[in-house]
């Protein structure tokens, strides 16, 4: 019998040779994987097919894993996030055995899904990645479209050891990807509280959670040093390296860490040439554990940071090449924003259209944490071109953005610039409104870290030197002087002598805009046609934004039913006779203000309210109208003039909508715009400024490349508008861009927007909003 056997199978060289079983192809793979890392891919997606045609969950969900983890591994991390939506796809009809079944490695696999959705610039689909990873932790059976709750640390402690390990990983990542939405506050949140568990005196990690608690710890790090808790981030880099977690880390990230911890030594200390050989020498040893990202990119810009240097420049520009050539579009665009910034600052003109471009790219991306840093450096870049209007308009911009992500330790150095824009403008009522909000925040935080705190005294100091004020310039630089007490002597550098010899000197005079010059300024929205319920208040916001060169003071011109000023909004009551308000305002240059309107009901079906802008000793502009109707068969509208869109994609044009809410929707209410032709909606809460929804284009889709949606219990993808306090209605905030800085409309005619809410399972048109 074994002669037949033999036999047979020499008769049969594809059974014995080559049909290899699926078993047989995975530790086949599993043996090459070192030296010809390509070959083993391929077996193992041969070993993932076969499982799957045997219907074997078991060995399919490790090859695919397996597979995914080997192309990852070469840094051909989209191609890795595309095999793994296939093999989750291929998994689906295939059972789970048990209440966790193959968890672990379909998490995993959900892993791949999502970093190749992230480089990709698809955050927000990588997002919906995470979470369906969390549901496998959970319990659950999802799809590669599969969508969930965000995952949160009380639940990943009471999983089991194996499973908890996973849990790390998606904490660590969910608090990645909250951050580059511009929720970083949230972001950090999570990893507070996830590090001060793992972090708890005599607390024992089991072995297999040790790996991801590590770089949940390193990432929390970072976001620090971002915030500008930078000798915190530093210290708790430090304590990292020299803790158990890694004497036993493996892979690249012990050295990441290490040239993190270099590169915001640099920025505490100062560059140096010491400093500089140590990165190099770290990024190398992570490069040799098989990192590949962004570290010559990294050691350049420490270089640069040291000392001018073309080769620097040559290597950021290659580097970005490089993350181009394998798909990388997220870390290409960074690489492509260092670039440009580096010849910004080289003294390279002509970068306008390049810095549209990019901001074009990074919202493509869904990627709002690049944004405010980007307004700013395109203010920079103005301001150093004697284009001190346009700089103050990005500088506002970036301070607005700023303040809804939370970004308190920013604030000081953009107060500071948008001073210095506003000033040599001419638009000294401007720059008197940045220096108040100077003794605002030091008012507000007193406790922030000493290195922030002096950024703000001698950004004070200088803005009130400046402006003349002397003897409380020499007060603020002193207090500056006693808070820098302890810094290095590089974060000193604020407090130069220059600076205080400029004390003593006459205060330059700045140039002057003259009145008579000024254009007059129109009241957004154009038109309003407001549905209220019955019974119920209509609100509505107005904003002015102010185009000219100079700073301007002036006042809304209200008229109205019952008019009547009532803290920072006017409130009016139908039926009543029609008075008017004078609202007295300054708007900066590149500034604007808004005001709401409540029109409460009253013995009219409907009312009127007119608005204007009034320049100071000058005529009333373009008149608003408002009109409520208490009719449940009328439509609202809402008519804006989106001339400014035409401008830059830096610009935006301001809606506000108020929403009823249905009472089975607790948690607020899904609402969308439609377009035509592509805009860019960026949809926000008025009341705190958080960000609630993206549509990249306009198209009322959420899901697409760009996009960012949260849902509520409805299951529609918008934006999620939160139920106001105590039942009140609430109000959504939209900003509509033009992609690319164009026309909203190649066509003549008006556009026309649908503004739809999501009840009782279907969207449904609740007013119209025109754009001219």
């Amino acid at each position: 019998m074994r002669h037949l056997l033999l036999i047979a199978a020499l008769a049969c060289p594809l059974v014995a040779a080559g049909e290899r079983t699926y078993i047989q192809e995975f530790y086949d793979a599993r043996k090459i994987e070192k030296a010809d890392p390509a070959a083993a891919v391929e077996g193992m997606k041969r070993s993932f097919e076969k499982a799957i045609a045997e219907g074997n969950t078991d060995y399919a969900a490790a090859a695919g894993a397996s597979a995914c983890h080997l192309i990852y591994e070469q840094g051909r991390n989209v191609e890795a996030g595309k095999f793994a939506r296939e093999v989750l796809d291929k998994l689906d009809p295939l059972p789970v055995d048990g209440p966790y079944g193959d968890a672990v490695r379909r998490c995993t696999i959900f892993g791949y899904l999502e970093r190749g959705l992230m480089m990709e610039g698809k955050i927000g689909a990588a997002l919906q990645a995470n979470r369906a990873g969390a549901e496998t932790l959970r319990g659950k059976k999802v799809t590669a479209n599969g969508d969930g709750p965000p995952v949160k640390v009380k639940e990943v402690i009471a999983l089991p050891a194996k499973l908890r390990s996973m849990g790390w990983r998606l904490i660590e990542r969910e608090g990645e990807l909250l951050d580059h939405i511009g929720r970083t506050t949230d972001a950090r949140a999570l990893l507070d509280e996830a590090a001060a568990y793992l972090t708890a005196p005599d607390r024992d990690l089991e072995s297999v959670e040790r790996f991801y608690a590590f770089k949940l710890l390193a990432s929390r790090a970072e976001l620090l040093d971002f915030l500008g808790y930078n000798k915190e981030a530093i210290d708790l880099q430090e304590e990292l390296l020299g803790s158990d977690l890694a004497a036993t880390h493996s892979g690249p990230g012990l050295d990441t860490l290490r040239l993190n911890l270099l590169r915001n030594r640099s920025q505490w200390e100062g560059p140096s040439e010491a400093i500089l050989e140590e990165a190099k020498q770290a990024a190398a040893a992570a490069k040799r554990a098989g990192a590949i990202h962004g570290f010559d990119r990294l050691i350049a810009k420490m270089e640069l940071d040291l000392k001018e240097s073309q080769e620097a420049l040559d290597a950021i520009q290659a580097d970005a090449k490089f993350e181009k050539s394998l798909g990388h579009f997220h870390e290409a665009l960074y690489a492509d924003r260092d670039y440009l910034i580096a010849r910004a600052n080289a003294g390279v003109d002509g970068l306008d259209g390049e810095f549209g471009s990019l901001l074009t790219q990074m919202r493509a991306q869904g990627n709002k944490r690049g944004e405010p840093t980007l307004y700013r450096e395109y203010g920079d870049y103005l301001l150093d071109r004697q284009r001190p209007t346009e700089a103050a308009v990005m500088f506002s911009e970036a301070l607005r953005l700023t303040r809804s992500f939370g970004w308190v330790l920013h604030e000081p150095a953009l107060l500071s610039k948008l001073f210095d824009a506003r000033f040599a403008a001419g638009d000294l009522a401007g720059a008197r409104a940045a220096l108040a909000e100077f003794d605002a925040f030091l008012a507000n935080h007193p406790d922030i870290p000493a290195a922030r705190r002096v950024l703000a005294e001698s950004g004070r100091a200088k803005a009130l030197a400046r402006l003349g004020e002397k003897e409380a310039a020499r007060t603020a630089f002193a207090a500056a002087r006693k808070s820098a007490a302890d810094l290095p002597d590089y974060l000193k550098k604020w407090l130069t002598p220059e600076m205080e010899s400029s004390l003593a000197d006459p205060a330059p005079p700045a140039p002057g805009a003259a009145v008579a010059k000024l254009k007059p300024l129109s009241v957004q929205p154009l038109e309003v046609t407001s549905i209220a319920p019955p019974g119920g208040s209509a609100r509505t916001r107005f904003t002015v934004f102010n185009s000219n060169a100079a700073g301007v003071t002036g006042s809304l011109v209200v008229s109205g039913p019952g008019a009547v000023a009532a803290g920072d909004g006017i409130r009016f009551e139908a039926g009543k006779p029609a008075t008017e308000v004078r609202v007295a305002r300054s708007i900066s240059s590149g500034g604007e203000i808004s005001v709401v309107g409540t029109l409460a009901a009253g013995n009219a079906a409907t009312a009127e309210v007119r608005v204007a802008w009034e320049h100071t000793g000058q005529g009333a502009g373009n008149v608003t109208t408002w009109n409520v109707s208490w009719d449940k068969a009328a439509t609202g509208s809402v008519v804006l003039d989106a001339s400014a869109l035409e401008t830059s994609p830096f610009r935006s044009v301001v809606l506000f909508h108020e929403l009823a809410v249905p009472v089975h929707e607790p948690e607020g209410i899904s609402f969308r715009l439609v377009s035509k032709v592509p805009l860019r909606f960026e949809y926000y809460d008025p009341s705190n400024q958080a960000l609630l929804g993206v549509d990249a284009n306009g198209n009322g889709d959420f899901t697409e490349t760009g996009d960012l949606y949260f849902r509520g219990s409805s299951g529609a993808t918008a934006a999620l508008v939160p139920a106001g306090p105590g039942g009140k209605s609430p109000g959504v905030e939209v900003r509509i861009f033009s992609i690319d800085g164009g026309p909203a409309s190649p066509e003549s005619q008006a556009l026309i927007l649908a503004a739809e809410v999501f009840r009782d399972g279907k969207w449904s048109k609740e007013a119209e909003d025109t754009l001219k």
